[in-house]
């Protein structure tokens, strides 16, 4: 006589074995064949984020945007802690000490002031090349090809990068958003400037700072201003280096 656990073992075979005979008696496919071709290309395709969940995550917020016009950033620490930690660390990109940039000249018209877009930014910066900025493209990996004297300062956001290598051009506009003040940016890019031998001028107007400097035939331009929200913009020019 056949206990319980025995009548149930013989129902599970036969199940199985239904199974198989309906399949037409093939044997299982290995992992990975046989994939649903839309599962298939929900995987392998890009993924999309709901900005709404996106600022709830900061590690969306290191690189925000992807074209010409200026996005809207996810939120991103800004407190005195985050402050403090940014401040360090460009200390530490520095050698320790970061300079205090000799005060500025009043300028009824500063170099990016009225610049609004990457191309007008790159106009308004000179050098070698020509019409660098009617030939710059838009992608985020512009802004990892800085020169190393003007990377985005430590726990920037990016907003927007543009760029060209082409017709005698070797350009990188930048601009990126940061909670420490304009005077502290601009004190930053000043010390790293001096360390790779570039020259610098420091010029205000109407609490945008700006500074600007060569070296040979290289150029750049830095331009720091506090926005409405408490957080301060900044644009990197650099052409040439």
């Amino acid at each position: 006589m056949l206990n319980r656990s025995t009548v149930l073992a013989n129902v599970i075979v036969m199940a199985a074995l239904g199974l198989a005979a309906c399949d037409g008696g093939k044997p299982a496919e290995p992992a990975g064949q046989g994939e649903d071709p839309a599962v298939a290309h929900a995987l392998a395709g890009p993924l999309m984020a709901d900005p709404d969940l996106a600022s709830r995550n900061n590690a969306l917020a290191a690189i925000a945007g992807g074209g010409p016009e200026v996005v809207e950033l996810p939120l991103f620490e800004s407190g005195p802690e985050a402050i403090a930690a940014a401040k360090s660390e460009a200390e530490k990109r520095v050698g320790g000490t970061i300079a205090m940039v000799p005060l500025p000249s009043e300028g009824s018209n500063p170099v990016l002031s009225d610049a609004v877009t990457a191309a007008q930014r790159a106009a308004a910066v000179k050098g070698p090349g020509s019409n660098c900025g009617a030939k710059a493209s838009f992608a985020m990996a512009w802004s990892l090809r800085l020169p190393q004297a003007f990377a985005i300062y430590p726990r920037g956001h990016l907003v927007e990068a543009a760029g060209s290598d082409s017709d005698g051009c070797r350009l990188r506009v930048v601009r990126f958003v940061t909670p420490v003040e304009p005077g502290d940016v601009i004190n930053f890019y000043y010390t790293s400037a001096s360390a790779a031998h570039f020259d610098a001028r420091h010029q205000q107007s109407d609490g945008v700072q700006i500074l600007t400097g060569s070296k040979g035939v290289a150029v750049y331009a830095v331009q720091a201003r506090k926005r409405e929200d408490g957080l301060t913009e900044a644009d990197i020019v650099v052409n040439g280096a």
